[in-house]
């Protein structure tokens, strides 16, 4: 995690993302923003970590993962737009239930808790702001889940390849990520095979690469993103 020590330019992001209407008390607050930069697979969040401050996602993309008692995960969504990070964790939680890894780096806002933890949680417009957010992270939740119980891993691998590309190119530990999907690794193996057998993806070195996007994407439906 890097600091961005640029007070001008934090100014700017906070307005433009119109986070001092999220408080009633903002000028109060106010020193304890920070502007911080995550690097490509640096985590935001890590299980069994707590956290002492509250993020706004600005830019770039992470993965979400539930990390079940078994030890392994499940993919949960992606992030690459706007959105409040470390919600619930505000409300005295001492573990993270989710980790958060940046697929590419990621711009953020910190809002540091150390000391003033115990004011957010009389500030109403901030309260009623984060039940908000907790609402439709609910519904986001259950959708999800039932695209993770009831969807083909078809729909599911095209649509995470659609998110964690790089210009085109697609390279990660099928290992690691047959146990995301929920799927067994030589079931993931058969679906690549069948992707570059219809010309959507083509096998290379460091990966896949895609080839046809507009099939690729007529596959996935936008699955995974909150």
């Amino acid at each position: 995690m890097e600091i961005i020590r640029n007070p001008g330019r934090l100014d700017t992001l906070l307005q433009q993302h119109h986070i001092p209407e999220m408080f009633q008390y903002f000028q109060e607050y106010r020193p304890h923003f920070y502007l911080i930069r995550f690097a490509k697979g640096e985590y935001v969040f890590q299980h069994e970590e707590g956290s002492q401050y509250l993020l706004f996602f600005l830019s770039g993309k992470a993965k979400i993962c539930r990390n079940l008692s078994n030890g392994k995960s499940m993919l949960v969504s992606f992030c690459n737009s706007f959105r409040v990070l470390g919600d619930l964790e505000l409300f005295d939680m001492d573990t993270t239930p989710s980790s958060i890894q940046a697929v590419e780096p990621c711009i953020c806002i910190s809002l540091s808790l150390r000391h003033i933890r115990s004011r957010l949680m009389k500030d109403p417009v901030f309260l009623k702001y984060i039940a908000q957010s907790l609402a439709t992270k609910l519904v986001q939740a259950g959708n999800n889940t039932s695209i993770n119980m009831l969807y083909p891993l078809d729909n599911k691998l095209a649509s995470y390849i659609c998110l964690s590309h790089e210009n085109g190119l697609f390279s990660e530990n099928l290992t690691n990520l047959s146990e995301l999907l929920g799927t067994s690794y030589r079931h993931l193996l058969r679906v690549l095979s069948s992707f570059v057998n219809d010309g959507i993806l083509e096998r290379c070195k460091k990966g896949y690469r895609i080839k046809d996007s507009k099939a690729l994407e007529a596959l996935a439906v936008d699955f995974f993103l909150n």
